[in-house]
């Protein structure tokens, strides 16, 4: 049932530009469903369909996914064409792989960092000792 009364919200929220949740709610299905409409709108904000725009979280108005998907068959049509909410279906052995490859990484990086610093280190070293110690040649005179 909350997913019809996001797919209402969503619809109202782009023809409206910007809807009062619990005004909307109470006017389309009575003062006892004010936590469902809440929970339905908040469902919307939190797949970044829709967002609130003042201090209460009351006032809805949709983002540009939203809009997009309100053209495009509204909250409805978007669970039937969204992926899995997992993300990307990946093999457990290459997910294994690319956590070993990016330790290996982030151990490697602080190695190279260190060694990086040390050879600055060593070339400003030697400059200082190039211009303190060293012989000046005749032509600088």
């Amino acid at each position: 049932m909350s997913e019809l009364r996001a797919h209402y919200l969503l619809q109202a929220a782009h023809l409206g530009g910007e809807i009062d949740l619990f005004d909307l709610s109470a006017e389309r299905w009575g003062p006892d469903s004010l936590a469902e409409s809440k929970t339905a709108g908040d469902l919307l904000v939190a797949l970044r369909l829709a967002k609130y725009t003042d201090e209460g979280r009351t006032r809805l108005t949709p983002t540009n996914a939203g809009r997009y998907w309100a053209l495009n068959g509204g909250f409805l049509g978007f669970l039937r064409d969204d992926p899995a909410p997992t993300g990307r279906n990946r093999n457990p052995e290459s997910e294994a792989l690319r956590t070993a490859y990016m330790a290996l990484r982030l151990k490697t990086f602080w190695w190279t960092f260190g060694l990086s610093v040390a050879g600055f280190a060593i070339s400003i070293l030697s400059l200082v000792i190039a211009l303190w110690f060293g012989d000046i040649p005749r032509r600088f005179h």
